[in-house]
C-alpha cells in the first residue's frame, strides 16, 4: 500500500473519530484535497563547520497540514516551525579564546515540502539573530560585544532542504537533516567581522527530531 493511500485512509478515520467526539474534522480544503493537521515536538543540534562547535536545538513546535491531493494521491506540507533561542558556544585555540552567544533562529513563512516515495523533503527559510553575544580570554567568557535585540543577523536569509529518507508515518518520531550555508551578518558592530570569520559559510550540518505530540 503506497503511503498516499495509507495517509488517504488516516484523513478518513480522523474524520470520523473527530465526529464521534464532536471535535474539528479533517475538512477538504476543495473537492480534490484533503489536509490532514500534525502536529510534532522539535528537538535536535546543528555543527558549525568552521568551528566544529555543536548548538542544542529545541524543544520547539511544527504544526501545520498534510495536504493529499485525492486525485494524484500527491502529498505536501504547509507546517509552522517554532525553535526558542538556543546558547552557542565556541571555544577557540585549545580553549585560550571563548565565546557565548544567544541564537535566534525566525522562520520567514510556513515551511513547505513533499511525501514521495517514503521521503519526506521539507523547505525552510529563515534569519538567524545574534545576541548577548560575550567573550573571554583564558576565562569564561564575560566580557560582552555591543548588539542590538533584533538588529545582528544575516545579510541574507538561510535556506535548508531537509530531508527524511524511508520514513515511516507510523513512527513516533522522524528525523530531518541537512547541510547549509550560514550568510554573513550584519548590524553586529564588532562582531561583524568575528562573526563572519568564525561562523558564516558553507557546509554546516542540522538534525531535527519531529515527536509526534498528539496522543
Amino acid at each position: 500500500m503506497s503511503v498516499a493511500t495509507q495517509l488517504k485512509r488516516l484523513a478518513v478515520l480522523t474524520s470520523a473519530v473527530a465526529v464521534v467526539l464532536g471535535g474539528v474534522a479533517v475538512a477538504p480544503a476543495s473537492a480534490d484535497v484533503i489536509e490532514i493537521p500534525v502536529s510534532y515536538k522539535v528537538t535536535g543540534s546543528t555543527t558549525v563547520k568552521k568551528t566544529g562547535s555543536a548548538m542544542t536545538l529545541g524543544p520547539g513546535s511544527l504544526k501545520g497540514n498534510l495536504i493529499i491531493d485525492d486525485q494524484t494521491g500527491s502529498v505536501g506540507l504547509s507546517a509552522d516551525l517554532a525553535l526558542p533561542p538556543a546558547q552557542a558556544n565556541i571555544s577557540l585555540v585549545a580553549g585560550l579564546f571563548r565565546i557565548k552567544a544567544t541564537v535566534k533562529v525566525v522562520p520567514l513563512g510556513p515551511s513547505t515540502g513533499t511525501l514521495a516515495d517514503g521521503t519526506l523533503t521539507a523547505h525552510a527559510k529563515s534569519n538567524m539573530e545574534i545576541s548577548d553575544i560575550y567573550f573571554g580570554i583564558l576565562s569564561e567568557p564575560t566580557i560582552p560585544l555591543p548588539t542590538l535585540p533584533g538588529a545582528c543577523k544575516t545579510k541574507t536569509p538561510i535556506e535548508m532542504d531537509l530531508v527524511a529518507p524511508n520514513i515511516d508515518i507510523t513512527s513516533p518520531t522522524i528525523t530531518l537533516s541537512s547541510t547549509y550555508t550560514i550568510p554573513d551578518f550584519t548590524n553586529c558592530f564588532l562582531a561583524d567581522i568575528a562573526l563572519g570569520a568564525l561562523v558564516s559559510g558553507p557546509g554546516n550540518t542540522i538534525s531535527l527530531d519531529l515527536t509526534s505530540d498528539v496522543s
